[in-house]
């Protein structure tokens, strides 16, 4: 009886999942290059020298989110570690996908959900990270993980960097730094003198996020494909 079973079960799953095979693979490679032509990659350094965040973005949505983050050794107190990428090594890359692009792959492909997520990891290294490595100058990046969000099943709006504001005055600048975070003027001053264009780039820093909460706050209250329970 339970070789019976075992012999039912597998006839039943591999009706409704054939085995891979290299044509599926293909099919599965060719389909995701085509997703992910002329998207938009908005690059963001969000840790000085040693964390990068690149945005995918496809009709105006992001797609896909990659963490690049290098080895830092900058001590609780003391001066921060300046070393350049070139000399840094790689501790993690994660790549972050959404609900909606493994959902339209299993419409088209009858494959398992896991091998769908590790088909896209293989077609992501081999050729976006690829890209991005080689704008680095290396050739040891890899994907540590590949990880699915579940808390939205569709991706952010995307929200260009900003430009600087013509006319506005390094104190403007420092004034609204101050007004959304702990930094004291003394703090800006500091940070300034130790890394001239410090003030600048937090305050395009601000300018973006708090850009960004507002649109994609709207686009939860009126986009119900945002929220999915399902995952």
């Amino acid at each position: 009886m339970r070789s019976t079973i075992r012999r039912i079960l597998k006839e039943e799953i591999n009706k409704k999942f054939p085995k891979p095979n290299e044509k599926i693979d293909k099919s599965i490679y060719n389909w995701l290059t085509l997703y992910f032509k002329n998207t938009e990659i908005y690059k963001e350094e969000y840790w000085k020298y040693h964390g990068f965040r690149y945005s995918f973005c496809k009709n105006g949505r992001e797609i896909a989110d990659l963490r690049i983050e290098f080895e830092d050794k900058s001590p609780d107190w003391g001066p921060r570690d300046k070393r350049p990428t070139s000399e840094r090594s790689v501790k993690e890359i994660m790549l972050y996908i959404y609900p909606i692009l493994v959902d339209m792959m299993r419409d088209i492909f009858p494959v398992r959900k896991n091998y769908l997520i590790y088909l896209i990891e293989e077609w992501f290294e081999d050729t976006k990270l690829d890209e991005i490595q080689q704008e680095f100058g290396r050739n040891d990046f890899y994907l540590d993980h590949i990880h699915m969000f579940t808390s939205q099943k569709i991706g952010n709006i995307c929200v260009p960097p900003p430009q600087k504001p013509e006319g506005i005055t390094t104190q403007e600048m420092m004034d609204y730094i101050k007004k959304t975070t702990l930094y004291s003027y003394q703090d800006m001053e500091e940070h300034e003198e130790d890394e001239p264009g410090w003030i600048e780039n937090l305050y395009l820093a601000k300018l973006h996020g708090a850009e960004k909460e507002r649109v994609n706050d709207e686009d939860r209250e009126n986009n119900p494909d945002y929220d999915d329970d399902g995952y």
